[in-house]
């Protein structure tokens, strides 16, 4: 499904294309309107892949019985069932330097993997975050943006939970780093345009108010060879982050906005690049590569080490948008 259908004059865009489009016009145009992607999936990413895979597992075999019972007859923990399912996909998504010989004591490698899991299985696997839901794709209407196009959010809720009495969308997160996470790395949160939206999506979920969302935050770092300030435990940590009625309707009315500006860059073919601060997020930009070759060679380039992958969040979506 594409982002922009002109015949129906809808947009479907979820957190990744609005947070890409923002970022960077460019970045979007290669990796979202032409489908380009680099040929070998990064380390960091097939990490969290795996990670999200074993946690989804435990989390959901904590509230189905018939999967517990599966679990009881091959004698394996819940968290060995996970980690096994997670190390099954560390297997599928991680590229191929990553399973040397070399990498067995990095911080992505498979054994630390294992580590990792399980420390957070025992920091926060218990009754204190109670299971409602877990991984939950949707698509609903968001609204009609200003230049009258009909506009659906896609998404995929990590977990919604039920703690101290009141009930939040999770939102588990991966970070690399010289420390743990801390209060500044869950400073940039408190306004993050992509909770601001799981909140709302699991309002529409759930038909109840939601008061904002809980962070689990998992530090990832190879076990220490010495002494070590950090204790496992300390690896993982948590926070919340609150929105009111008035912050979700400026979500609201923010993102109906960049759907219009995605439709102009389609319709007139015209994008800017945001060279300098882009291309450095996110450990870098998969693209800065092309972006600063000379123009006459970046196809080139393109066709040698990218592929083309359409993003497709919706495929697991089933019947219409409500």
């Amino acid at each position: 499904m594409q982002v922009v259908d002109f015949d129906t004059k809808t947009i479907t865009a979820d957190n990744h294309v609005l947070e890409t489009y923002r970022t960077c016009e460019e970045k979007y145009r290669l990796g979202l309107h032409e489908h380009w992607r680099p040929a070998e999936a990064a380390a960091a990413l097939g990490f969290g892949i795996a990670m999200h895979e074993a946690r989804a597992t435990y989390k959901k075999l904590t509230m189905q019985s018939a999967l517990n019972q599966l679990v009881i007859d091959r004698l394996v923990s819940l968290a060995d069932y996970a980690i096994e399912k997670g190390l099954n996909t560390w297997d599928a998504e991680m590229p191929p330097e990553m399973k040397t010989e070399v990498m067995q004591d990095n911080k992505r490698s498979r054994r630390n993997f294992e580590r990792l899991a399980r420390g957070y299985f025992e920091k926060f696997g218990g009754d204190d975050f109670q299971s409602i839901r877990v991984e939950i794709p949707g698509k609903k209407f968001l609204g009609t943006t200003p230049e009258g196009w009909t506009m659906n959010y896609v998404y995929t809720i990590d977990e919604v939970v039920k703690h101290r009495d009141k009930v939040y969308p999770l939102e588990f997160k991966t970070m690399s780093g010289f420390s743990p996470p801390d209060p500044r790395f869950f400073s940039q949160f408190s306004n993050k345009a992509s909770i601001t939206g799981y909140i709302w999506a699991t309002e529409q979920e759930l038909g109840v108010d939601i008061p904002g969302a809980i962070i689990h935050a998992m530090w990832v770092q190879a076990e220490p060879k010495g002494k070590s300030k950090y204790a496992l435990a300390d690896y993982f940590r948590m926070d919340y982050t609150y929105r009111d009625d008035d912050q979700i309707e400026e979500w609201k009315r923010n993102t109906l906005l960049t759907g219009d500006d995605i439709v102009r860059s389609v319709q007139e073919n015209r994008w800017k690049r945001n060279d300098g601060v882009a291309c450095s997020m996110y450990n870098g930009c998969s693209f800065k590569k092309i972006c600063e070759a000379t123009p006459e060679i970046r196809s080139k380039l393109l066709e040698i080490g990218y592929e083309k992958k359409e993003w497709s969040p919706w495929a697991r979506i089933d019947g219409e948008v409500e």
